[in-house]
């Protein structure tokens, strides 16, 4: 540590995790970066999460208790308040971070002075731990700003973060879900951020299982609109509800009807996009695009003589939409091992 103080402070927020938090804590230990401290916060766990994290002899750690269950939101602005890092990593109670995971961000945090967080890519795993999907994110931060009104584009726990940026921002009390999309959004509209193509979590499915999902859904909503309204727009609620189906088309059969309206909504955004200059171009247009062509897909072949050759944008959109799919295939297939345990 330099001046007392570590280079990164690994926060972890914990709450009712005793199944899990021993290997998280391991896996920070484990660092080949060895210049941090692990900041633990236990928000008000009944069960034996606190006992164990105890146990851990280790002098980086730092086990820090709310008097009382504050949520979310208010447990990662209390650990803002007390890091001690020039860095914040981010990681769950449940996940595990790889080896490498802090080395390679610090290293590219130094590197690149204009950006003010960089996340990742994460394998995904059931609750038992079998492996799923991997999480792939976009990663220059053109692509990230010209994606982020229409996809997901961060994963929290892969997050490492200038403290000094965190804390101008901070979260929100009233997102007491989706708090790491409404912070994220609001950065990248005054400062650069990236994602490295490396998977350097694995990512645990199921943490959030008594999530509300109308007010999950509410709050993503609030974060769309307060997006669009940077683009001059005043959406409707019938209008946000379509952009938010658009943005996860997962087990959903697009109606004609849907499909027409979705052409005229993102041609609407592109538009406006150069009225207003909010997002990057070509990046903003190749996002549009790409949710058209992935609603297509969606929709099935019946759909695809009237609509899939589509003039204007969309179509001066597709190379460029291709080449980026391709690009992030072929990173992907590099990179990916589902059975990696360490």
């Amino acid at each position: 540590m330099s001046n007392g103080s570590p280079k990164v402070t690994v926060f972890m927020p914990v709450h009712n995790r005793e199944s899990f938090v021993e290997e998280s804590i391991g896996s920070v230990l484990a660092q080949s970066f060895r210049d941090f401290e692990l900041l633990v916060i236990d928000d008000g766990s009944t069960d034996e999460s606190a006992a164990r994290i105890r146990a851990i002899d280790d002098p980086r750690i730092r086990l820090v208790h709310n008097e009382e269950n504050l949520g979310i939101p208010r447990t990662r602005n209390r650990g803002l308040e007390l890091a001690r890092g020039e860095y914040i990593a981010l990681l769950d109670s449940d996940d595990f971070a790889y080896p490498n995971r802090l080395a390679l961000q610090v290293d590219f945090l130094d590197r690149n002075a204009e950006i003010c967080a960089v996340g990742g890519w994460a394998h995904r795993i059931s609750r038992d731990g079998r492996p799923r999907s991997p999480i792939v994110r976009p990663i220059s931060p053109r692509q990230l700003r010209g994606q982020i009104l229409f996809a997901t584009c961060f994963k929290n726990p892969t997050m490492m973060a200038r403290m000094s940026v965190m804390r101008e921002f901070g979260y929100r009390d009233e997102f007491v879900y989706c708090q790491d999309i409404d912070l994220w959004a609001r950065m990248s509209k005054k400062y650069p951020l990236a994602n490295l193509p490396e998977f350097l979590i694995r990512y645990r499915l199921g943490g959030d299982s008594h999530q509300s999902e109308s007010l999950a859904r509410n709050l993503k909503s609030r974060v769309a609109r307060d997006q669009l309204h940077d683009l001059g727009i005043e959406a409707s609620e019938s209008e946000l509800e379509g952009h938010q189906r658009l943005r996860n088309l997962n087990d959903f059969e697009p109606t004609a009807e849907f499909i027409d309206w979705s052409r005229a909504w993102l041609l609407r955004l592109i538009e406006s996009n150069a009225r207003h200059h909010c997002h990057p171009e070509p990046e903003f247009s190749q996002a549009a695009a790409e949710r058209w062509y992935l609603l297509l897909l969606a929709a099935g072949p019946r759909f695809w003589p009237t609509r899939l050759f589509s003039t204007g944008p969309f179509a001066r959109a597709l190379p460029g939409v291709l080449g980026n799919l391709a690009r992030r295939s072929g990173q992907v297939l590099a990179r990916y091992n589902p059975l990696r345990s360490s």
